[in-house]
Protein backbone atom coordinates (compact mmCIF):
# COMPACT_ATOMS: atom_id res chain seq x y z
CA UNK A 1 0.00 0.00 0.00
CA UNK A 2 1.62 3.02 -0.92
CA UNK A 3 1.84 6.02 1.87
CA UNK A 4 2.26 9.77 2.05
CA UNK A 5 5.08 10.57 4.87
CA UNK A 6 5.62 14.27 5.83
CA UNK A 7 8.13 16.05 7.42
CA UNK A 8 12.36 16.36 7.29
CA UNK A 9 12.32 13.70 10.68
CA UNK A 10 10.11 10.82 8.78
CA UNK A 11 11.77 11.58 5.31
CA UNK A 12 15.26 10.78 7.10
CA UNK A 13 14.53 8.04 8.82
CA UNK A 14 12.82 6.17 6.15
CA UNK A 15 15.63 7.12 3.91
CA UNK A 16 17.97 6.32 6.41
CA UNK A 17 16.89 2.94 7.21
CA UNK A 18 15.75 0.88 3.79
CA UNK A 19 12.79 -0.87 5.28
CA UNK A 20 10.45 -0.56 2.89
CA UNK A 21 10.31 0.48 -0.83
CA UNK A 22 10.39 4.21 -1.53
CA UNK A 23 8.85 5.72 -4.91
CA UNK A 24 9.84 8.95 -4.54
CA UNK A 25 10.79 12.06 -2.75
CA UNK A 26 8.76 15.10 -3.20
CA UNK A 27 10.40 18.87 -2.14
CA UNK A 28 8.62 22.07 -2.64
CA UNK A 29 9.77 24.22 -5.84
CA UNK A 30 12.31 27.07 -4.37
CA UNK A 31 13.02 25.87 -1.05
CA UNK A 32 16.82 24.99 -0.05
CA UNK A 33 18.16 23.84 3.23
CA UNK A 34 20.62 21.72 5.32
CA UNK A 35 18.23 19.50 5.64
CA UNK A 36 16.70 19.37 2.20
CA UNK A 37 20.26 18.66 1.20
CA UNK A 38 20.91 15.84 3.50
CA UNK A 39 17.47 14.07 2.21
CA UNK A 40 18.16 14.84 -1.64
CA UNK A 41 21.70 13.13 -1.12
CA UNK A 42 20.19 10.39 0.44
CA UNK A 43 17.40 9.60 -2.63
CA UNK A 44 19.94 10.36 -5.34
CA UNK A 45 22.50 8.16 -3.50
CA UNK A 46 19.19 5.06 -3.65
CA UNK A 47 18.10 5.32 -7.29
CA UNK A 48 15.20 7.86 -5.66
CA UNK A 49 13.41 9.92 -8.13
CA UNK A 50 13.25 13.63 -6.13
CA UNK A 51 10.34 15.59 -7.67
CA UNK A 52 9.79 19.36 -7.01
CA UNK A 53 6.05 20.36 -6.55
CA UNK A 54 4.63 23.47 -5.39
CA UNK A 55 3.66 24.15 -1.65
CA UNK A 56 0.14 23.91 -2.91
CA UNK A 57 0.45 20.75 -4.77
CA UNK A 58 1.95 19.08 -1.86
CA UNK A 59 -0.45 20.50 0.81
CA UNK A 60 -2.68 18.31 -1.96
CA UNK A 61 -0.89 14.73 -0.87
CA UNK A 62 0.27 15.68 2.55
CA UNK A 63 -2.14 14.89 5.85
CA UNK A 64 -1.49 18.38 7.53
CA UNK A 65 0.10 21.46 7.13
CA UNK A 66 3.20 20.71 8.90
CA UNK A 67 5.16 18.98 6.73
CA UNK A 68 7.75 20.93 5.87
CA UNK A 69 7.60 20.98 2.27
CA UNK A 70 9.00 17.78 1.99
CA UNK A 71 6.67 14.10 1.41
CA UNK A 72 8.16 10.89 0.86
CA UNK A 73 5.88 8.27 -1.39
CA UNK A 74 6.34 4.82 0.11
CA UNK A 75 5.22 1.21 1.15
CA UNK A 76 3.52 0.74 4.22
CA UNK A 77 5.78 -1.10 6.51
CA UNK A 78 6.69 -4.61 6.84
CA UNK A 79 5.83 -6.59 9.65
CA UNK A 80 8.16 -9.17 10.86
CA UNK A 81 8.07 -12.26 12.20
CA UNK A 82 9.20 -12.93 15.43
CA UNK A 83 9.92 -16.42 14.94
CA UNK A 84 13.64 -17.68 14.75
CA UNK A 85 14.49 -13.91 15.60
CA UNK A 86 17.42 -13.53 18.06
CA UNK A 87 16.40 -11.62 20.90
CA UNK A 88 18.78 -10.23 23.65
CA UNK A 89 19.33 -7.40 25.56
CA UNK A 90 16.46 -5.23 26.37
CA UNK A 91 13.30 -6.62 24.39
CA UNK A 92 9.90 -4.75 25.39
CA UNK A 93 6.49 -6.22 24.16
CA UNK A 94 3.62 -3.74 24.31
CA UNK A 95 0.21 -4.83 24.67
CA UNK A 96 -3.05 -2.97 24.30
CA UNK A 97 -1.75 0.45 22.77
CA UNK A 98 -4.50 1.63 20.55
CA UNK A 99 -3.94 5.33 19.97
CA UNK A 100 -0.62 6.16 17.40
CA UNK A 101 0.38 8.83 19.20
CA UNK A 102 0.57 6.53 22.31
CA UNK A 103 3.17 3.98 19.98
CA UNK A 104 4.59 6.79 18.71
CA UNK A 105 5.58 8.21 22.44
CA UNK A 106 6.20 5.10 23.19
CA UNK A 107 8.68 4.12 20.14
CA UNK A 108 9.96 7.23 20.87
CA UNK A 109 10.77 6.58 24.52
CA UNK A 110 12.15 2.63 24.09
CA UNK A 111 14.86 3.69 21.08
CA UNK A 112 16.19 6.67 23.44
CA UNK A 113 16.21 4.46 26.28
CA UNK A 114 18.25 1.81 24.78
CA UNK A 115 15.92 -0.89 24.06
CA UNK A 116 17.41 -3.25 21.60
CA UNK A 117 14.25 -4.89 20.14
CA UNK A 118 10.13 -3.93 20.37
CA UNK A 119 7.28 -6.50 20.42
CA UNK A 120 3.92 -5.93 19.11
CA UNK A 121 0.25 -7.54 18.79
CA UNK A 122 -0.11 -8.01 14.83
CA UNK A 123 -2.56 -4.99 13.59
CA UNK A 124 -3.05 -2.86 10.60
CA UNK A 125 -1.52 0.37 11.45
CA UNK A 126 -0.81 1.21 7.81
CA UNK A 127 -3.35 4.20 7.80
CA UNK A 128 -1.83 5.39 11.26
CA UNK A 129 2.22 4.79 10.16
CA UNK A 130 2.78 8.79 8.92
CA UNK A 131 1.06 10.07 12.50
CA UNK A 132 3.33 6.87 14.49
CA UNK A 133 6.35 7.67 12.64
CA UNK A 134 6.19 11.64 13.09
CA UNK A 135 5.05 11.29 17.04
CA UNK A 136 8.18 9.21 17.29
CA UNK A 137 10.60 11.50 15.79
CA UNK A 138 11.32 8.66 13.64
CA UNK A 139 11.99 5.54 16.17
CA UNK A 140 9.27 3.55 14.55
CA UNK A 141 11.51 3.60 11.64
CA UNK A 142 15.01 3.45 13.36
CA UNK A 143 13.86 0.68 15.88
CA UNK A 144 14.09 -3.18 15.27
CA UNK A 145 10.36 -4.18 15.15
CA UNK A 146 9.14 -7.89 15.66
CA UNK A 147 4.59 -8.79 15.28
CA UNK A 148 3.18 -11.75 16.92
CA UNK A 149 0.18 -13.39 15.96
CA UNK A 150 -0.62 -14.24 19.07
CA UNK A 151 1.16 -14.67 22.51
CA UNK A 152 2.35 -18.13 22.35
CA UNK A 153 4.95 -16.89 19.22
CA UNK A 154 5.82 -14.09 21.78
CA UNK A 155 6.87 -17.66 24.00
CA UNK A 156 8.47 -19.32 21.76
CA UNK A 157 10.73 -16.93 20.96
CA UNK A 158 11.27 -16.46 24.61
CA UNK A 159 12.29 -19.98 25.11
CA UNK A 160 14.16 -20.18 22.11
CA UNK A 161 16.56 -17.60 22.96
CA UNK A 162 16.62 -18.31 27.00
CA UNK A 163 15.65 -14.83 28.31
CA UNK A 164 13.26 -14.38 31.33
CA UNK A 165 9.98 -12.33 31.10
CA UNK A 166 9.45 -9.25 33.54
CA UNK A 167 6.23 -7.91 34.07
CA UNK A 168 5.45 -4.64 34.60
CA UNK A 169 2.61 -5.84 36.92
CA UNK A 170 1.51 -5.47 40.21
CA UNK A 171 0.59 -9.17 42.00
CA UNK A 172 3.41 -10.64 44.21
CA UNK A 173 6.26 -8.09 42.57
CA UNK A 174 9.28 -5.74 43.37
CA UNK A 175 9.30 -2.21 43.36
CA UNK A 176 11.25 -1.21 40.31
CA UNK A 177 13.83 0.86 42.45
CA UNK A 178 14.85 -2.64 44.33
CA UNK A 179 15.01 -4.81 40.96
CA UNK A 180 18.59 -4.97 39.13
CA UNK A 181 17.13 -6.48 36.04
CA UNK A 182 19.49 -9.18 33.80
CA UNK A 183 21.74 -8.42 30.79
CA UNK A 184 18.60 -9.71 28.69
CA UNK A 185 15.73 -9.64 29.32
CA UNK A 186 11.91 -9.27 27.87
CA UNK A 187 9.50 -6.53 29.17
CA UNK A 188 5.82 -6.88 29.21
CA UNK A 189 3.89 -3.97 29.76
CA UNK A 190 0.11 -4.39 28.94
CA UNK A 191 -2.08 -1.33 28.56
CA UNK A 192 -4.21 0.52 31.54
CA UNK A 193 -7.13 -0.68 30.85
CA UNK A 194 -6.78 -3.92 29.91
CA UNK A 195 -3.86 -5.16 31.71
CA UNK A 196 -1.37 -8.16 30.80
CA UNK A 197 -2.95 -11.71 29.76
CA UNK A 198 -3.27 -14.66 32.30
CA UNK A 199 -1.06 -17.24 29.56
CA UNK A 200 1.66 -14.38 30.31
CA UNK A 201 1.21 -14.03 33.42
CA UNK A 202 1.25 -17.63 34.19
CA UNK A 203 5.00 -17.28 32.62
CA UNK A 204 6.61 -14.58 34.87
CA UNK A 205 10.12 -14.80 35.97
CA UNK A 206 9.81 -11.50 38.20
CA UNK A 207 6.52 -9.38 38.29
CA UNK A 208 8.04 -5.46 39.06
CA UNK A 209 5.92 -2.14 40.00
CA UNK A 210 6.45 1.18 39.64
CA UNK A 211 6.49 2.63 43.57
CA UNK A 212 4.67 5.53 43.99
CA UNK A 213 4.65 8.18 46.13
CA UNK A 214 1.50 9.12 47.59
CA UNK A 215 -1.44 5.97 47.99
CA UNK A 216 -2.65 6.06 44.42
CA UNK A 217 -5.01 3.69 42.94
CA UNK A 218 -5.02 4.11 39.65
CA UNK A 219 -2.30 2.90 36.64
CA UNK A 220 -0.21 4.57 35.07
CA UNK A 221 -0.80 4.96 31.52
CA UNK A 222 1.15 2.67 29.04
CA UNK A 223 3.52 5.09 27.69
CA UNK A 224 4.03 6.56 31.55
CA UNK A 225 4.60 3.31 32.71
CA UNK A 226 7.57 2.80 29.65
CA UNK A 227 8.77 5.42 30.48
CA UNK A 228 9.44 5.17 34.27
CA UNK A 229 10.87 1.52 33.35
CA UNK A 230 12.93 2.28 30.60
CA UNK A 231 15.08 5.47 32.13
CA UNK A 232 15.76 2.87 35.06
CA UNK A 233 17.03 0.70 33.17
CA UNK A 234 18.82 2.66 31.41
CA UNK A 235 20.53 3.79 34.70
CA UNK A 236 21.20 0.65 35.80
CA UNK A 237 23.04 -0.09 32.38
CA UNK A 238 25.03 2.91 32.91
CA UNK A 239 26.26 1.87 36.42
CA UNK A 240 27.93 -0.97 34.46
CA UNK A 241 29.59 0.34 32.11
Amino acid sequence: MELFFEGKISAKAILENDKRKVYEVIMEQGKRNKDFGYIYHLATQKNIPVIYKTREEIEQLAHSHTHGGILVKADGLRQESIINKKLSGFVCFIDGVEDPYNLGSVCRTLYAAGCSALVLPQRNWAQSENTILKASAGAFEHMHIFWIHSEMELLEAIDQNKIPLILAHRKEARSLFDYTFPSSFCLVVGGALRGISSQIVKRSSQNVFVEYARDCRYALDTASAVSAFSFEILRQRRKTV
